[in-house]
C-alpha cells in the first residue's frame, strides 16, 4: 500500500468516526446546552492528549522550533480549537443544519485557493474538476437558499470555512516542514489548550455545576472529546503530511455522506432520492480529487 493511499485510508476512517459522534452529538444537545457541550469536550479532549503524549507515548518537548513554528502552532490553536468552536456554536445556534452543513461544504475551495497561494500546490483540472463536483453535490444534498433573517449565522460560518482553510494549510506548512521533529499528536498537544482553556476557564466560572442530564449524555460528551477531536484531530494532522491541504479538506468534505446514513440508524432520519444522488456526485467529485497531476505539470 502507498503512503497516499494509507493517508486516504486513514483520512477516510476518522472521517467516519468524526461524523458518528456528531450524530451522536445531536442525541446529547436535546437536553444539553451548547456551550455546556463545547467547553466538556474540549476539556476531556486536552486532558485525553496530555494524558497520551506525556505519559503513554513519552513524547519530549519539540526542540529547534524558529518562532514561525511556534506563531503557527499558536494560530491553529487560537483559530481551529478557540474562533471555530465557538462561531460554530454561534452559527449552530441562528442556522437550520442542512444550512449550516452546506456552508462548511466551501472548506475544500478555499483550502484549494489558500494552498495555491501560500503553498505552490497547485491542483489538476481534473481535481479542480473534483472540486466543483464535491460542492455540486452538497448543493444538491441541501438545496435550501438561506433567508435574509438568518444572515448573521451564514456570515460565522463562512467565517469558519475561511478559518479552518487557513488552519489546513498552516498545518500542512508545518509539518512538511519539521518532517519527524514535530509529530502530529505532539502538535495536537501543543495548540489543542492555546485555543480551549479560555473556554474551559469560561465554563468553570459561568457553568459549574455543568448541566449534563445524566450517563448517558456524560458519555457522549467524553466520546466527543476523545475521538472527535483529540483523535480525529492527531491523525488528520498526520494525514496531511501526505495528502495536500486541499485533497483532505474534500475528503473531510465527504463527511455529510456519513452523516446522513449514520443518522438512519441513531436518528431515524431517512435520505431522499434527491438526497442519495447527490451523495453519489460527491463521492465521485472526492475520487477526482485524489487523482493528481504528474509532477512537473
Amino acid at each position: 500500500m502507498s503512503a497516499h493511499t494509507r493517508a486516504l485510508v486513514q483520512g477516510l476512517v476518522v472521517v467516519i468516526a468524526a461524523q458518528w459522534m456528531g450524530v451522536l452529538a445531536k442525541l446529547a444537545l436535546f437536553e444539553v446546552p451548547a456551550f455546556t457541550f463545547v467547553w466538556l469536550q474540549l476539556a476531556a479532549a486536552g486532558l485525553f492528549m496530555l494524558l497520551y503524549t506525556l505519559v503513554f507515548a513519552r513524547e519530549r518537548w519539540p526542540s529547534g522550533l524558529a518562532p514561525a513554528d511556534w506563531l503557527a502552532i499558536a494560530f491553529i490553536g487560537v483559530v481551529n480549537f478557540g474562533l471555530c468552536r465557538v462561531l460554530m456554536m454561534m452559527s449552530i445556534e441562528r442556522l437550520p443544519m442542512n444550512t449550516f452543513v452546506f456552508v462548511l461544504s466551501f472548506v475544500s475551495l478555499v483550502t484549494m485557493g489558500l494552498s495555491v497561494v501560500f503553498l505552490g500546490e497547485h491542483p489538476g483540472r481534473r481535481q479542480m474538476l473534483g472540486v466543483v463536483l464535491a460542492i455540486v453535490g452538497v448543493w444538491l444534498f441541501f438545496p435550501d437558499v438561506p433567508p435574509p433573517a438568518e444572515l448573521r449565522g451564514v456570515v460565522y460560518a463562512l467565517l469558519i470555512v475561511f478559518g479552518l482553510g487557513a488552519t489546513n494549510n498552516v498545518t500542512r506548512w508545518l509539518l512538511t516542514r519539521q518532517g519527524d521533529g514535530l509529530t502530529s499528536s505532539l502538535l495536537s498537544t501543543l495548540a489543542l489548550p492555546i485555543g480551549a482553556i479560555p473556554i474551559i476557564l469560561a465554563g468553570l466560572t459561568l457553568d459549574w455545576p455543568p448541566p449534563v442530564g445524566g450517563a448517558r449524555n456524560a458519555w457522549i460528551i467524553v466520546a466527543n472529546g476523545v475521538v472527535g477531536i483529540a483523535l480525529t484531530q492527531t491523525v488528520f494532522n498526520a494525514v496531511l503530511r501526505t495528502l495536500r491541504s486541499y485533497e483532505a479538506s474534500v475528503l473531510a468534505g465527504s463527511g455529510l455522506i456519513w452523516t446522513a446514513l449514520l443518522a438512519i440508524p441513531i436518528l431515524g432520519e431517512w435520505l431522499e432520492w434527491r438526497q442519495i444522488a447527490a451523495i453519489g456526485v460527491v463521492l465521485s467529485g472526492v475520487v477526482m480529487t485524489q487523482r493528481r497531476p504528474a509532477e512537473g505539470r
